[in-house]
């Protein structure tokens, strides 16, 4: 870790910021006598110390493993260990990365009545200490998402104290609900000496309208924007002085209409876009994309130059067509694609053939969410399409959320379970399904994959619904249990539900396993989920 001096050396002892000094006591003068009774060292905590410490002594640590030491600690140890040690008085003085949130500044003893304020206050006397002792921030990570009230004249004047020559990241973090909505002061980045070595900024839950000339951003590697509220040209301009952005979030951006990467982001590999709800064209000009996610409902998507898109990500927790989206556009947005993943909610499966193949597409991977009363329409048999658009397919994960499906089997459903691929998938090995249930689409898939997968080396059913189940008749006391009450929360009915599950799995599927297939169904654990208290069942442990 590269730790450079912060401030200019100087034999005057600088003060120290009051991280947590008790009410009652700051500001009171040291008397002398008691400046007698604890006389401190140069190095060592306290003279007074113990013996057995003598083997850890401070002054024989070098500068740079102190310095590293001292780096690692949260920003309220450091102060303490500061005011107590000389050596670390220096070290303090070359401490530049802060991270102001609620788990580094709140101490045991602190009092919850007027937390608000008084969070604000030390993050006001932590940035005002670096400001009056010349001290530089490379790293700060401001976290005020509990804090509604703060006010713009603190957020200005620390934004405007952190942000000068030799800041590498700025994370502000600001909370949805403020009763004011603030207006980032672009003009801390007009200075081209201060943004030039910035390699990461994330603005959340503020207005961001440049209405200068912002500084080159020529180290910035990482950029997310989070409920800003920036137009479109000023996203322009922001993004055209990144040359060396490799990674880019919008998130909850409610003024863009039109989202354009230009070309000029020739190292861009990530895009992620979501919940922009006025988002209708996606233009992507970047030539070396590799990754593009998408939340929501799916805008039209324009991709200039495609051949290094290999990841794509879409998402929506509401009826959105994805999956008709991606069978009408995924061949000729993304055909170099080797990994997808499509999550979606609400809709009708029963899918055509893809015009065209997907011939790179490696790892495919569908979360089906159910949208209350799903009615057996919903055949989920129909995503073989999927397999039989990709021939070079060799991971298929599945995760099924509790009723996304109802259809469920019956005793004597065999005849409706026979449906076989049109194509072979040759290089299929891997299949995991979560949430695996009776369901006869669901199973009906399984048979014709086992059907048709002549390469396939593993298969996993978990019938429980977040994936956290155990090999059947696992009796041992799972590690979560020794912390929680349970493992893993799960109702009576889904409880029900993957009893009928491993029933379905061991009467329509474990018959039909090759020998060379590995074979795996997990159940709710069984130590969590029988009714017994878990302090029984550890105390018979």
């Amino acid at each position: 870790m590269e730790l450079q001096s912060a401030g200019r050396t100087s034999t005057t002892q600088q003060p120290l910021p009051e991280l947590d000094t008790p009410p009652a006591k700051r500001g009171r003068r040291t008397s002398s006598a008691e400046t007698k009774t604890q006389p401190c060292g140069e190095g060592d905590i306290c003279q007074d110390a113990p013996k057995t410490r003598q083997d850890f002594e401070l002054d024989k640590l070098p500068e740079d493993m102190l310095h590293h030491i001292h780096s690692l600690m949260p920003v309220l140890d450091t102060g303490r260990a500061a005011c107590v040690s000389r050596r670390f008085l220096c070290s303090w003085r070359c401490y530049s990365n802060l991270t102001l949130n609620i788990q580094t500044l709140w101490s045991p003893g602190d009092k919850f009545e007027g937390s608000e304020m008084y969070f604000i206050n030390k993050v006001d006397k932590i940035l005002n200490n670096y400001s009056d002792n010349g001290m530089k921030v490379k790293t700060l990570k401001l976290n005020l998402w509990h804090c509604s009230s703060v006010s713009a004249s603190y957020l200005d004047r620390w934004l405007r104290i952190a942000v000068k020559p030799g800041i590498k990241e700025l994370r502000l973090l600001l909370s949805p609900s403020m009763k004011e909505k603030y207006c980032f002061p672009c003009s801390v980045l007009f200075d081209e000496a201060a943004t030039s070595l910035i390699e990461s900024l994330y603005i959340s839950n503020c207005t961001f309208h440049p209405i200068g000339t912002l500084g080159c951003f020529r180290r910035l590697k990482s950029l997310v924007l989070c409920g800003v509220h920036i137009t479109e040209e000023g996203l322009r301009q922001l993004v055209s002085k990144s040359f060396s952005l490799e990674w880019l979030e919008i998130f909850s951006c409610n003024e863009i209409i039109c989202l354009k990467i230009p070309c000029t982001l020739q190292k861009l590999k990530l895009l992620k876009v979501g919940r922009c709800p006025k988002i209708q064209v996606i233009e992507i000009s970047a030539p070396n994309l590799s990754a593009f996610h998408h939340y929501g409902f799916p805008p039209e998507i324009y991709i200039e130059d495609s051949s290094q898109l290999t990841e794509v990500y879409l998402s929506s927790l509401y009826p959105s067509g994805i999956l008709s989206y991606s069978c009408a556009k995924l061949p000729s947005i993304a055909s170099n694609v080797e990994r997808l993943t499509l999550v979606f909610c609400g809709e009708n499966v029963n899918m055509p053939m893809l015009h065209e193949k997907l011939h790179h597409l490696k790892s495919l991977e569908f979360e089906f969410h159910g949208s209350g009363a799903c009615s057996p329409v919903y055949d989920i048999f129909s995503l073989v399409s999927f397999l039989d658009a990709s021939p070079a397919l060799e991971s298929l994960i599945l995760r099924v959320a509790r009723n996304a499906i109802v259809d469920h089997c019956d005793a004597g459903d065999d005849v409706y379970l026979k449906g076989k691929s049109a194509y072979q998938h040759d290089r299929l090995k891997r299949v995991t399904i979560t949430g695996f249930c009776s369901a006869k689409s669901l199973i009906k898939l399984v048979i014709s994959i086992l059907e048709s997968a002549p390469s396939l080396e593993r298969l996993t059913l978990d019938t429980t619904p977040r994936g956290c189940g155990r090999k059947l008749r696992d009796t041992s006391i799972c590690t979560a249990a020794k912390y929680k009450s349970k493992c893993c929360w799960i109702g009576e009915r889904s409880l029900e539900e993957s009893n009928r599950a491993v029933e379905a799995a061991g009467r329509y599927i474990a018959g039909r396993i090759p020998s060379a297939v590995e074979f795996e169904v997990l159940e709710p654990c069984r130590r969590c989920h029988t009714g017994n208290p878990v302090d029984d069942v550890l105390n018979k442990s």
